[in-house]
């Protein structure tokens, strides 16, 4: 009798959970996005900002559509805190577990920004099973070069399309050639956060810049929460550097920027910075950040004509949040969301197991330029938008950023300093060499 009830008890059971199942399925009345992400970042807020635009732009036009019928796109916004350093990566990756078990979000877009987390939630992706668009940060080259590649079955789940310090160093390194060759730079110092993205970086242009024919006069690693910048900026100007390469995500960095210019250094400030960034950095610092260069990671965050939907794209996110796109995960994370409808619509489902193909074979034109994908599921750079996605490298020229790097995105021409000397008695003597 126990045995016949404990059955029939089984049998009910497993009923009710293919019930509940079949009516999760007929009930569905969004495809839920969960988007981790440190929203009292600039970073996450860039990326809140594309994600919610182009989630808008989707939903007027009905949706996505899905065997027949058309899904809005619902958000599910985790604030991770990633980038706060009391913010610990195990309470991070307990927020992100909450996040799937609780919202139970049909695939994740956005970060962890933080590159240290980034890494350890690819772990926890693979145990969720999910679906992970990477479009806010994360932009350590270990991403893909180390750990997708030591188990590219286990990491199937993750795709990255925020960029990689390795493609953005490459691209520097061009730029740098262009300088040198074009300019006569040719002394550099390097200034870097103490942090594994900057770190990162620092090593690989360290590696590549020597065989390009530069010398290195000096190289410092500066605590994250350094505010004075004066002693570094010192030990820059009596190496005779010409150019200050840097690699700096804190807020602090404004001051180095203020700094320089105060001191007047002799050496052209280049590099990633991320306080820079901002379009309201010049009133930030007076105008003191003036002929600065720096990478703005994402073509499309300035007005240009890259493809046919840079102009519109940052059109329409002015007008929507009263502010030009700022930078890195403004623009990937806008098209995260039209690469998610793109490879939904291919693959008819949202289970891993069709996304991921689908998504593995995404040749999509974007704002950028074309998203294609690598075998390690990271998106495609390069410098011709109709096969690769591009970078954006912007001087602060009258309290604007011009892009002047890459070609296909030049908007201005570089300008130098009025107290380069070095450069400007390199002119003269080249204009005029019998004097």
């Amino acid at each position: 009798m126990k045995k016949r009830f404990f059955f029939f008890f089984g049998v009910m059971i497993s009923l009710g959970v293919i019930s509940s199942l079949a009516v999760a399925q007929r009930q569905r009345d969004a495809v839920v996005v969960g988007c981790p992400l440190p929203l009292n970042y600039s970073y996450g807020q860039n990326g809140l900002r594309g994600l919610t635009l182009a989630a808008e732009e989707i939903n007027a036009k009905g949706g996505i559509s899905l065997q027949g019928k058309k899904y809005p796109i619902r958000l599910e916004v985790l604030d991770t805190e990633d980038l706060n350093p009391k913010v610990s990566e195990k309470a991070v990756m307990e927020k992100l577990r909450t996040l799937l078990t609780e919202k139970t979000p049909d695939v994740l877009i956005g970060g962890p920004c933080l590159s240290e987390y980034g890494l350890a939630a690819m772990d926890v992706v693979a145990e969720h099973d999910v679906v992970h668009l990477v479009s806010t940060g994360c932009i350590t080259a270990q991403w893909d070069k180390k750990k997708f590649a030591s188990d590219p079955q286990k990491y199937r789940n993750s795709f990255r399309i925020s960029g990689s310090v390795a493609w953005y160093i490459s691209e520097a390194r061009d730029l740098l050639k262009f300088l040198k060759d074009d300019y006569g730079f040719r002394k550099m110092f390097i200034l870097n956060q103490d942090s594994l993205m900057c770190r990162d970086a620092a090593a690989l242009v360290r590696e590549i810049v020597v065989r390009d024919g530069w010398e290195i006069v000096g190289h410092e690693s500066v605590p994250t929460e350094t505010a004075d910048f004066t002693k570094y900026l010192k030990k820059c100007k009596s190496s005779g550097a010409q150019l200050l390469f840097l690699w700096y995500y804190s807020p602090n960095s404004a001051h180095l920027f203020e700094q320089w210019r105060s001191m007047e250094i002799p050496a052209l400030p280049l590099g990633f910075v991320e306080a820079a960034e901002d379009a309201g950095f010049w009133e930030k610092t007076n105008g003191k950040c003036a002929y600065s260069v720096v990478t703005l990671s994402e073509a499309g965050v300035t007005l240009s004509d890259v493809t046919s939907r840079s102009r519109p794209f940052f059109k329409a996110y002015n007008k929507r949040w009263g502010v030009p796109p700022r930078s890195l995960a403004s623009v990937a994370s806008y098209e995260a969301i039209y690469l998610l409808k793109d490879s939904v619509e291919r693959a008819g489902g949202l289970k891993p197991d069709v996304l991921i193909p689908a998504m593995e074979k995404t040749d999509l034109p974007v704002v950028r330029g074309r998203m294609r994908f690598d075998k390690r599921h990271q998106c495609v750079f390069g410098y011709d938008p109709q096969t690769a996605i591009l970078g954006n490298w912007v001087q602060w020229q009258n309290g604007q950023r011009v892009t002047i790097w890459p070609p296909a995105a030049r908007t201005g021409e570089v300008k130098i300093p009025p107290f380069l000397q070095w450069f400007w008695l390199q002119k003269r003597i080249l204009l005029n060499p019998n004097k």
